[in-house]
């Protein structure tokens, strides 16, 4: 055929298959083809696309080459090694020979011309080609779909890592990320604390470090990864089959309480409106001190009373009064009896020493892991270094043409290389010395009393947290109460008090007993 061109697929379905040298037979077969019909190759497309059923109307490279033979008339063939090389669905293969002959185009098969006759016995040989291959896409997706069902039952996520996590030693257990795992969390913790607004906790995750290793987010990303059952310990599946275990194997980032809280926070019941003020500078103990009267812990808020219409003056007085009960309190009378409990909380001596000597243990521990991990990182890293330069080489060895190919493959492997070094830059962060830093932050909560009334809103709220996690009420004997204290301090009593002002309702204990040790979880 006078002046004829041809074009030309090779097809490989792996990165192992690239290696090993596939698509240089394929290019032998197709050539050699080309020679016998007497035709040039005008052009070559190969790649590793799926051509599984469904997926092939939208492939980029046949639709390129459609395109192609639109505008060059003189393309007269379309040669491929092996049926499965450029169909794997029995439908889609005689659609799309139908497409190219319709543009005077025939798909021709390198392998075998007893395919090329036009026949019938020619369609029910491809047929018999084109039948088990995409036979074999189904049992793979069969294979494939029941091995991510067992996984799922063994609570673990054989899916792509999430944010916040990078694969580890077991299979589908991925760990937190050393460098993005504790910003996300403190930014669902800071959502659910109501500290910070959805919007304000994504601007400070932006701030962090989070974004040495992922581009800033929008309130978009933000949502749908806040409310994803992931992170609170659930793996799913919802690929033709449904499968969920909420005991997955990988470290939560929230409980499953906290997940509710955050789907009910981002549904479209939510609207950010800013920044949200929580206190009235005039009222520090506003929605921090609970009535100690009112069952359920209802909340104080500030007032302002006055003694009714007055022709000669009329008084107005700050007091904190009860949202349920609404008994009310002088705000300086409230301040004056809460100084004076606060001053009464001490270290209790020995439990620190404790509390330091079990994290020194602790600690020793976590340089093993983290070595361990390390060591993990870096045989990876070795091994992509080594998959690198066999493409190196093997791209050297390339026509021009498919260098392009090599280079992305490359490109892809250099990232994942670099992603590694960051990892390990961010366990070397973490040779500070955790047990100097933990002394001084005793120190600093130590002096947090002398301070208290100096702190903003938010680190008050923190310091309740931290020392008195039971909160801090009163009620209507003008006492302060506190359900719980933290195991690392003790109420030292006045000198002049009684034995029995340990059992006041200044202190809601039933006797005072040493704090108990804290336990340390593994």
């Amino acid at each position: 055929m006078n002046n004829a061109l041809a074009i030309a697929l090779c097809r490989v379905s792996t990165h192992e298959q690239r290696l090993s040298n596939s698509l240089n037979r394929q290019e032998e077969s197709v050539l050699k083809a080309a020679g016998e019909l007497g035709v040039e190759v005008d052009r070559w497309w190969s790649g590793d696309v799926s051509s599984k059923a469904g997926t092939n109307v939208k492939r980029k490279d046949l639709n390129e080459m459609i395109d192609y033979c639109k505008n060059h008339k003189k393309v007269k063939y379309l040669i491929v090694d092996e049926p499965d090389r450029f169909m794997r669905s029995v439908d889609e293969a005689f659609y799309f020979e139908v497409t190219f002959r319709q543009l005077g185009v025939t798909v021709w098969y390198a392998s075998d011309n007893n395919l090329n006759s036009g026949d019938l016995m020619a369609k029910l040989l491809k047929f018999s080609k084109y039948f088990p291959a995409e036979g074999s896409n189904v049992e793979r997706q069969t294979k494939s779909i029941t091995g991510h069902q067992k996984a799922i039952r063994e609570g673990r996520y054989t899916f792509p890592v999430k944010p916040g996590y990078i694969k580890g030693d077991e299979p589908g257990v991925h760990v937190p990320h050393p460098i993005t795992f504790k910003p996300f969390q403190n930014a669902l913790k800071e959502v659910l604390s109501s500290l910070y607004e959805p919007r304000e906790a994504l601007t400070r995750l932006n701030q962090s470090e989070f974004t040495k290793v992922h581009a800033a987010w929008n309130m978009t990303k933000f949502r749908h990864f806040a409310i994803d059952p992931y992170y609170a310990g659930i793996v799913s599946m919802d690929k033709q089959v449904k499968q969920q275990n909420i005991n997955g194997l990988h470290q939560a980032v929230i409980s499953l309480e906290e997940h509710e809280e955050l789907l009910r926070i981002f549904t479209g019941k939510f609207k950010s409106r800013g920044a949200k003020k929580q206190y009235n500078p005039d009222f520090p103990m506003n929605k921090i001190m609970v009535c100690g009267d009112c069952e359920g812990r209802i909340k104080f808020t500030g007032s302002i009373k006055n003694n009714g219409y007055n022709r000669k003056k009329t008084s107005y007085y700050l007091k904190y009064e009860c949202r349920r009960c609404h008994k009310s309190y002088h705000r300086d009378l409230v301040h004056e009896e809460i100084s004076k409990r606060l001053h009464e909380i001490q270290y209790t001596g020995n439990q620190r020493k404790e509390f330091e000597e079990a994290l020194a243990i602790v600690w020793k521990q976590k340089q093993k892991d983290k070595l361990q991990t390390i060591k993990t990182i870096q045989e990876r890293t070795d091994k992509l270094k080594s998959t690198k330069s066999k493409l190196i080489i093997e791209m050297a060895k390339a026509d021009e043409e498919y260098k392009q190919d090599f280079k992305e493959e490359i490109d892809r492997i250099k990232t994942q290389i670099s992603d590694n070094e960051v990892n390990v830059k961010g366990y070397d962060k973490l040779e500070n010395d955790l047990i100097e830093f933990v002394k001084f932050g005793l120190e600093y909560t130590n002096t947090l009393m002398d301070d208290y009334w100096q702190l903003d809103y938010e680190d008050r709220l923190r310091c309740q947290q931290l020392i008195l996690p039971g909160g801090i009420s009163f009620n209507s004997h003008k006492k302060v109460g506190t359900d719980k204290i933290s195991s690392l301090y003790f109420f030292e009593p006045n000198k002049k008090d009684l034995r029995f002002s340990r059992k006041s309702l200044m202190v809601e204990l039933a006797e005072y007993c040493p704090p108990r040790p804290p336990v340390y979880l593994g």
